[in-house]
């Protein structure tokens, strides 16, 4: 078998190549990163808050991480999301690319999930910001959710 650390040199390179050929761009080009993979499962939910619950149970099902927390706040129009995600397999992709000047703008179990949620209950959906703490194994990763606008063809 493959060496874990072949992919991580994989993963990152590329996520670098991407950045430095579209700057904060690279983020609207990488939001469906990891969404092929939780396709493939049969996640269930009528609210974003079900459906975070069932991505989770299945992301650490997968070792693809340890553990997710999530807080949320909302307003007249959006809802504030915070999630804590531990020991992801993606940190050591994260730890290369900040030796690189790359600053976390993937992150494929966010991604899943706002994905599902953006299927199954037709919200808009968008990541603020990611915050990678390589000391504690943890990221913090901060999204928007709000209804989308439709416009209606005269």
């Amino acid at each position: 078998m493959i060496d874990k650390a072949y992919f991580q040199d994989i993963v990152s390179a590329l996520e670098k190549t991407l950045y430095y050929e579209r700057g904060g761009g690279a983020y609207f080009r990488a939001t469906m990163v990891g969404t092929d993979f939780i396709d493939r499962e049969e996640i269930q939910g009528g609210t974003p808050e079900e459906i975070i619950e069932n991505c989770v149970k299945v992301l650490v099902e997968n070792h693809m991480i340890q553990k997710a927390a999530y807080s949320y706040e909302t307003d007249e129009n959006d809802t504030f999301f915070t999630f804590e995600i531990s020991g992801c397999n993606h940190l050591p992709v994260e730890a290369r690319l900040e030796e690189e000047g790359v600053p976390a703008y993937v992150c494929p179990p966010i991604n899943m999930i706002l994905y599902k949620i953006r299927q199954l209950v037709d919200l808009a959906v968008e990541i603020a910001d990611i915050t990678v703490n390589q000391e504690e194994g943890k990221c913090i990763v901060r999204v928007v959710i709000f209804k989308q606008e439709r416009k209606v063809k005269k």
